[in-house]
């Protein structure tokens, strides 16, 4: 049996493999959704993030789970859409190393990314 999973992660542009990075989930313009069966990446597409406004990473988070997202790679993000993304069944890790896309499902698939935690937590803008 095939195990398959949807990987987000917020991305400055159009999005893709090789995309750069946003390095704040609520405020990135795109998000490159990653298809990855049975550990290898089959596929990359991307969403636009909604307008943020305050409490727009809701809409974020939302926006997400309606892309049957199971796995979101970030550098930074506030406590509300760490604890929506939580509710909704999502895994939210921390990594603030890796420049695009492919590098940061690389890090995942190698079990090198730990769990976003409130250490990593924005404090505000």
């Amino acid at each position: 049996m095939s195990t398959s999973l949807r990987i987000a992660i917020p991305t400055e542009d159009a999005g893709g493999l090789t995309s750069p990075r946003s390095a704040h989930f609520g405020h990135a313009p795109s998000f490159t959704i990653v298809e990855v069966v049975d550990g290898q990446i089959t596929s990359a597409t991307m969403l636009v993030n909604p307008p943020h406004s305050h409490g727009g990473c809701g809409a974020t988070v939302q926006l997400l789970a309606q892309a049957d997202v199971s796995v979101a790679i970030v550098v930074g993000m506030g406590r509300g859409p760490l604890s929506m993304m939580q509710s909704a069944g999502m895994t939210p890790l921390f990594d603030g190393t890796s420049s695009t896309p492919e590098a940061a499902v690389a890090a995942y698939l190698a079990g090198e990314l730990a769990p976003f935690g409130g250490d990593h937590v924005c404090a505000g803008h």
